[in-house]
């Protein structure tokens, strides 16, 4: 079993072991400053510019988020796209309907895009009345 020497500074533990991680090249590595944009005694570094978004906590038992208009574009004609051109994959098939959505009648378009209006109306006023009962305490998350 290999055993390295404590670090300068730390005493050894039982059997010889350090009883603080450490790194054979430490003592190498003291001087030495490290890269721009990382910090002493860290891993990778941040990407310039960017800082890691955390996924939000959603609580459970709220409405869900209504379609976009061209979801319901999509869920709507993808069958009969799908039936007109088998051959083609889930991304070719996304692309193909991308470009009918982008090439549509304004008009037929925007027939789409007032059920999406209607059905995030309808997403707020359920989203309204449930957290006014969550926070009088009435649902069970």
């Amino acid at each position: 079993m290999w055993a390295f020497p404590p670090a300068p500074g730390y005493p050894a533990g039982p059997g010889g072991y350090p009883q603080q991680a450490y790194h054979p090249h430490a003592p190498m590595m003291a001087g030495y400053p490290p890269p721009p944009g990382m910090k002493p005694g860290k891993g990778m570094p941040e990407p310039a510019g960017k800082s890691r978004r955390r996924k939000k906590k959603v609580p459970q038992g709220g409405p869900k988020k209504p379609a976009t208009s061209f979801v319901l574009f999509s869920n709507t004609v993808r069958e009969e796209v799908k039936a007109a051109n088998p051959g083609l994959s889930f991304i070719e098939l996304g692309r193909k309907l991308g470009e009918m959505w982008r090439e549509m009648d304004p008009a037929v378009r925007k027939d789409y895009e007032d059920r999406a209006t209607a059905a995030k109306d309808r997403y707020l006023e359920e989203k309204k009345i449930w957290l006014a009962q969550r926070a009088a305490g009435m649902t069970q998350d």
